[in-house]
C-alpha cells in the first residue's frame, strides 16, 4: 500500500493497483495528483468535497460518497458518482473493498469514515469525535488516518481515545496545518499517558509512504 498526504484530510492511496483519492479540499495542488480511479468523499463540507467536480473530470474517476455528496455531485454535473451509506460495502477493482461507517460530526448531514481493504486495511475517519462505533474496528486496521486539530473534529486527546479504541498498527495524523493547528507530538504525549505504544507517523506534504 502506498499513501501520499496532500494536506488537511486529503490522501492518495494505492492498494492492489487501485488508486483512490480521499477528500480533495479546495486548495489542494491538483497538478501533483497522479492517476485516480476513485474519489472517496467523507461528507459534504467544502474542505472535504472541494475539488471533486474538477478532479473527477480530469482523472475520469468515479466519485463515491454519502447522499449529500451524491446530490451535490449530480448538481455539479459529475456523471460517474455512486452513493454509499452506513454499513454498506462497495467492491472496487482487484478485490479492493470500501466499507462506510457513520461518524460523529454533528455539523454534517451524513458524515462517514471509510475502511479500505486491499493488501492492507486503512481507515480514514473523515471528521469525527470519539465514538463507540470505532470500537467495532478494533484489531482490523493497519493504518488509521485520524484528525487532531480540534476544529469541529477530534483534538489530540480525543484522537488518542480513538487510537485506544481501534488499536491500529500505525497512525497518520491529519486535519491540521491547512485550516487549523494540531500537534503530532501532542498526540504522542496523549498516547503515552494512556500507555499505548502505537507508532505515530506524521507525513510531510506530498510525502509518499509505503508499507
Amino acid at each position: 500500500m502506498k499513501i501520499i498526504w496532500y494536506g488537511h484530510a486529503c490522501f492518495w492511496v494505492e492498494t492492489n493497483g487501485v488508486r483512490l483519492l480521499i477528500d480533495p479540499y479546495p486548495e489542494v495542488d491538483d497538478d501533483r495528483i497522479g492517476e485516480v480511479d476513485y474519489i472517496l468523499i467523507t461528507h459534504e463540507h467544502v474542505d472535504h468535497y472541494g475539488k471533486v467536480e474538477l478532479l473527477s473530470r480530469l482523472r475520469d474517476a468515479i466519485v463515491i460518497g454519502p447522499k449529500p455528496v451524491y446530490m451535490t455531485a449530480i448538481s455539479d454535473g459529475v456523471t460517474k458518482v455512486r452513493e454509499i451509506e452506513d454499513g454498506q460495502t462497495i467492491e472496487l477493482k482487484n478485490g479492493v473493498k470500501v466499507t462506510a461507517f457513520y461518524m460523529e460530526h454533528p455539523s454534517s448531514q451524513y458524515p462517514l469514515g471509510y475502511l479500505i481493504e486491499g493488501d492492507k486495511a486503512l481507515f480514514h475517519t473523515g471528521d469525527t469525535y470519539s465514538t463507540p462505533v470505532l470500537q467495532r474496528l478494533r484489531g482490523r486496521v493497519d493504518v488509521l488516518l485520524v484528525p487532531i486539530s480540534g476544529r469541529s473534529t477530534a483534538n489530540e486527546r480525543e484522537a488518542a481515545q480513538i487510537v485506544e479504541d481501534m488499536r491500529p498498527r500505525l497512525v497518520i495524523p491529519m486535519h491540521y496545518g491547512i485550516y487549523g493547528t494540531g500537534s503530532p507530538e501532542k498526540l504522542r504525549d496523549e498516547l503515552q499517558k494512556k500507555r499505548i505504544w502505537t507508532l505515530v507517523r506524521p507525513l510531510e506534504l506530498y510525502e509518499e509512504f509505503t508499507l
